[in-house]
């Protein structure tokens, strides 16, 4: 049975909670202790090296690590009710929709978070490499979130 390894403050791997909720399908779960770097560490890596939270780890060891991909794996194999559309042109509007809210409203908000908080510094991006926060970022997410929310 795969395991979804998860965070219960990260908004992505809530996400895919909330998919699996609407979709009715129960998934074991291990939280991953963000605030402590447990993401970093070798036992999950081996799960997903990509350091990041949702990881879904699958029996044979494949590990999917994106909550757009975790959520269209669970929709393929469990397509009642439908949550991404039913037909070309329902898929496609879920998608775009998809897009935009990640595109621009989501990285909005996680551009000014990361590159403002202080338990994000040297990780102004998620994963294992050491990125520096750039303050003007913050400024930028000032600016940009506002605009999200209104412009839909």
């Amino acid at each position: 049975m795969p395991v979804l390894y998860s965070a219960p403050v990260a908004p992505s791997p809530r996400r895919v909670r909330i998919f699996l909720a609407e979709k009715g399908i129960e998934v074991p779960t291990q939280d991953v202790d963000l605030a402590s770097g447990e993401q970093f560490s070798t036992d999950f890596r081996r799960h997903n090296p990509g350091c990041t939270v949702p990881a879904l780890a699958l029996e044979d060891g494949t590990c999917i690590g994106d909550s757009d991909a975790i959520c269209l794996y669970f929709e393929t194999l469990h397509p009642e009710p439908p949550l991404m559309g039913t037909d070309a042109l329902t898929r496609a509007q879920v998608r775009a929709w998809d897009r935009w809210v990640e595109g621009c409203g989501y990285s909005a908000v996680a551009e000014g978070l990361r590159n403002s908080a202080d338990r994000f510094e040297g990780r102004a991006l998620p994963g294992p490499h050491r990125v520096e926060q750039i303050p003007a970022l913050a400024v930028c997410s000032q600016q940009k979130t506002p605009a999200v929310f209104k412009s839909k």
